[in-house]
């Protein structure tokens, strides 16, 4: 799996808390409602779906309902999530863990604003959920309120210290806010992660950033190298060039990463598109 760095801040928001309105969702779909005939193909191949069908269908409640909206979650399925999550919140318009979901739905749909409603429910009603403070971060980070977004990391990070999730939220925070200490939080971050995982390479990957950022940029190359493989290590090294608009180093990462893997066409595009820029650049001189 190739991990890719992104150098620009993701737009993610703030309203006032005061009325704790619902945020808007899409009203529940027919098409996703269980019956005792399921015909679609997803919901009769995927057994857990299934089963959380079923259970909904026989004891209608909030807790089922959220079952089924965290299956089809899991399938990729928002709009149908989307539809139970609602559902649950109507039943038990406390349900912390359903607004949450629901907040993140909205964020991943590209509609921080949308998510702002559900994710303030979520923290209100489950204010020691780490997770649900989190997720609040988040929605503010996407829509670049970074200094309410790293209030709302570290509110996640006082209540579980080991919220390896927030610790990476964080340290990316104050990499694009420019901090001195983003590469302590980012340790943090990559000492918390579980290891093995995609989490721990996200981590790394974060960390060497922060060096980069700081100017360290031989520690930033070693770390790309920990969180993937060599070749997109070398491409992330060499989109940390193009940041710096030192071109040739990063055609030279990029032709890296392209002897270490030929069918990596992203990297060779790269590669022209630096020495366009190094030669264009050159010319000005």
């Amino acid at each position: 799996m190739k991990l890719f760095v992104c150098l620009l801040a993701v737009a993610m928001f703030c309203v006032s808390c005061a009325s704790h309105r619902h945020a808007a969702v899409p009203a529940p779909s027919a098409a996703h409602a269980p019956s005792k005939t399921l015909s679609t193909t997803l919901e009769t191949s995927d057994e857990r779906l299934r089963t959380a069908l079923f259970k909904a269908l026989g004891a209608p409640s909030a807790a089922s309902f959220r079952d089924v909206g965290k299956e089809y979650r899991r399938l990729g399925v928002l709009d149908a999530a989307a539809d139970y999550f609602m559902r649950a919140v109507k039943l038990d318009p406390t349900d912390a863990v359903s607004f949450d979901a629901l907040a993140r739905i909205w964020r991943d749909w590209g509609v921080p604003k949308m998510a702002m409603g559900s994710a303030q429910r979520a923290v209100l009603y489950a204010p020691r959920s780490a997770s649900a403070a989190n997720t609040l971060g988040t929605v503010f980070q996407a829509l670049g309120e970074f200094s309410e977004a790293k209030r709302w990391y570290a509110r996640a990070i006082g209540i579980d210290q080991n919220a390896w999730y927030a610790l990476n939220n964080l340290c990316y925070a104050q990499i694009m806010t420019k901090e001195p200490y983003a590469i302590e939080t980012c340790k943090r971050a990559v000492a918390a992660a579980p290891d093995t995982s995609v989490q721990a390479r996200t981590a790394s990957n974060n960390l060497a950033l922060a060096h980069a950022a700081a100017g360290d940029l031989v520690e930033a190359k070693q770390w790309f190298r920990r969180a993937g493989d060599v070749a997109s290590a070398d491409y992330n090294y060499g989109i940390v060039m193009m940041s710096k608009h030192d071109y040739r180093e990063a055609e030279a990462a990029f032709h890296s990463a392209l002897d270490e893997d030929p069918d990596f066409t992203l990297a060779a595009t790269r590669a022209q598109q630096a020495r366009l820029a190094a030669a264009a650049e050159e010319q000005t001189r």
